[in-house]
């Protein structure tokens, strides 16, 4: 089988299972409802989480793992696991990562829902930790530090769009010893962090004009 042809299957697979936005499928099942009806009109774990609550929010972030972990791991299995491709010809972690970005744009534009679904964060942010756990862990830090200082998620969320690359270059020449697929890997990490950093652009604008909502836990 053609390469190009299976990562092209493979990528059309994620992108469906992004399309099952858990904070949608969530908001049926326990309260009937379509979660871009309300608060924010975002399909994601923030919103439904204060709007919803606490039993919704656990169900799509529990989702939302199986969903990035899914299409990392089925694409190692399926393309490399099983010797279709040999790993020593074709970049494991470079397909990963075209995977992984078809799955948040499945959940950014999900095929099954008109195309309105959330922000990719946590899908990008689960798929990130499948791929390589350390960059997540510094992204987990930055995000953890400035929402904690500010207690706005978006502007914890904006850092780890700008971070992703910035990590990814970071973390291959100092940790992976720069290896020859390095510069593949920080443009699929800027691409996947603009596409949810555009997504934020109405928080963008509400941090301007102070009118976003800071985060506070429902009693």
């Amino acid at each position: 089988m053609n390469y190009i042809i299976a990562l092209c299957a493979a990528s059309l697979i994620s992108y469906l299972i992004g399309s099952l936005n858990s904070a949608i499928v969530a908001g049926y099942l326990i309260k009937h409802k379509d979660i871009r009806d309300y608060g924010s009109n975002n399909a994601g774990l923030t919103n439904i989480y204060r709007c919803f609550g606490t039993t919704c929010a656990v169900i799509t972030f529990l989702f939302d793992i199986c969903k990035g972990f899914l299409v990392v791991y089925g694409t190692r299995l399926a393309l490399f696991g099983s010797g279709l491709f040999s790993r020593e010809e074709y970049d494991v972690k470079t397909a990963c990562m075209v995977v992984s970005l078809f799955a948040v744009l499945g959940h950014v534009f999900p095929i099954y829902y008109r195309f309105k679904g959330g922000k990719g964060i946590l899908v990008a942010g689960m798929t990130m930790l499948a791929i390589d756990p350390l960059v997540f862990l510094f992204e987990l830090l930055i995000f953890i530090i400035l929402v904690a200082a500010t207690r706005y998620v978006s502007v914890g969320s904006l850092a780890t769009c700008v971070g992703y690359p910035v990590f990814t270059l970071i973390v291959e020449i100092f940790f992976r010893g720069f290896p020859h697929y390095t510069y593949s890997h920080v443009v699929m990490a800027g691409i996947i962090g603009l596409l949810c950093l555009l997504r934020h652009i109405p928080n963008i604008k509400r941090l301007v004009s102070h009118t976003e909502n800071r985060f506070k836990f429902k009693k």
